[in-house]
């Protein structure tokens, strides 16, 4: 290590707001500042596990709800295909923040269910055999939604009296072409819009009529694997987001309408809805100002952390402003028994930079034995190299990491002189005293 010395900082949002808030309790509490950290450590965790579990619940509900609503909708298209009007009005699924409400899924199945009965109904009222026979087949499904072979085969035997093997085997190889470039995990059922697109196909009554209906269904596939893609990337962005939201309602910051987006990133996040551009945007909107919210605080914790930590190291501070970190400045300290000497301590903002060198009151004696005094600059340069990386490590474990830079060995410059007038003075405070002082970080009278 050298003095002078630079280094670039970077917070740890969490860790630097824990820090000060254990720093804070352990003071007030009179104990010892490991263990504060330690037991807020523990009942944050606890706090998070609870949140997690209750909101992997209303996830798993809205899956199940999602679930339900896809097989009921499958089994109404395939229903509604087998009637004389030849399709179904289905009712509309929940969009924009509904889609990510467990209640509006509740009421979107119960809609599907009555329009499956009606369907039902409807199709016993009609006495045509092949559609009878189609039925048997619906009844053995028992509700469940069909694999790729299932639902080629149903409405594959639609058409098997009016046309011959060789026909439905182009048609079913067609179809399979294509359906297969969806890639799907095993078990999982066709997209019902994708469902019904094949079902056209196998049903077409003309060649032309089928390989119409053959390119609109590649282009349906692309479409799908493009939207998989896409959700990925949702449910990556989601769970970034997500944490931002996290923070907002730890720093008590939450705002009207932010649960309700809260509650749509969780199911982004779990794949269980698209990102709406309506939706994105105003999510990136909050986090924007959510993101500013979060870059003060760190701020202002940084300023008390680091002051706080020079003070349990044993330094003398000078007052310590809340936007050090934010635009920068300067401060002083030593340890008692120093003398003139001093620590100056720089904030680059903008860059992100700390700088620290060895300062020095200005001795006004003219006759004062220079060689003496280069001695004891060199003894104070090689004091403060011995103990920085105490500080290092110790700002790093609470959230305020600084990697050096630049460093220059102890006598390489000559140590600065400063009138004393410029720096604090510390003599009249005792060790004592400074601990039965006010309980704050010195951060312009602001108690705690």
């Amino acid at each position: 290590m050298s003095a002078p010395a630079t280094a670039e900082y970077s917070l740890s949002t969490s860790l630097v707001l824990l820090a000060e808030l254990a720093t804070a309790e352990a003071k007030r509490m009179g104990v010892e500042y490991a263990e504060t950290l330690e037991n807020l450590r523990r009942k944050e965790a606890e706090r998070r596990a609870e949140q997690c579990a209750a909101q992997a619940a209303r996830v798993a509900r809205l899956a199940d709800l999602q679930a339900q609503a896809e097989r009921l909708s499958a089994r109404c298209l395939r229903l509604g295909g087998l009637t004389r009007q030849d399709g179904a009005e289905l009712p509309i699924a929940p969009v924009g923040f509904e889609a990510a409400d467990a209640y509006a899924w509740g009421a979107y199945v119960e809609r599907l269910e009555t329009a499956l009965d009606a369907l039902e109904t409807q199709l016993d009222h009609e006495n045509n055999e092949s559609q009878c026979e189609a039925q048997k087949v619906l009844a053995a499904d028992a509700g469940e939604r069909l694999d790729l072979s299932g639902v080629l085969a149903l409405y594959l035997s639609q058409r098997q009296v009016e046309r011959d093997a060789a026909e439905r085997a182009a048609w079913r190889a067609m179809v399979e072409r294509t359906l297969a470039r969806l890639d799907l995990p095993s078990g999982e059922p066709l997209p019902i819009r994708i469902e019904a697109l094949a079902r056209a196909v196998i049903l077409a009554e003309t060649a032309t009529r089928a390989e119409l209906l053959g390119n609109e269904l590649r282009r349906e596939v692309q479409l799908y694997r493009a939207e998989v893609e896409q959700a990925k990337q949702d449910a990556t962005l989601a769970a970034d987001c997500l944490q931002r939201f996290v923070l907002a309602s730890e720093l008590e910051a939450s705002v009207a309408g932010d649960h309700a987006l809260v509650e749509c990133l969780h199911a982004v996040a779990a794949g269980l809805l698209p990102l709406d551009a309506v939706t994105r945007d105003a999510v990136l909107r909050r986090v924007q100002d959510i993101d500013a919210l979060i870059r003060a605080r760190e701020q202002k914790s940084a300023a008390r952390v680091l002051a706080q930590s020079l003070q349990d190291l044993g330094y003398q501070v000078e007052a310590v402003s809340e936007t050090l970190f934010a635009e920068g400045g300067m401060l002083h300290f030593q340890r008692a028994g120093w003398g003139g000497y001093h620590v100056r301590l720089r904030v680059n903002s903008k860059e992100k930079h700390l700088n620290f060198n060895v300062v020095r009151a200005k001795n006004d004696d003219a006759n004062h034995d220079v060689a003496a005094q280069k001695k004891q600059d060199f003894i104070a340069e090689e004091r403060w190299c011995a103990e920085f990386p105490k500080l290092l490590a110790t700002l790093a474990a609470r959230g305020l990491k600084l990697d050096v830079i630049r460093q220059l060995e102890a006598g390489e410059l000559p140590v600065q002189e400063v009138d004393a007038k410029r720096l604090p003075n510390f003599a009249t405070e005792t060790v004592a005293a400074r601990k039965n002082a006010p309980k704050h970080f010195g951060l312009s009278g602001e108690t705690w």
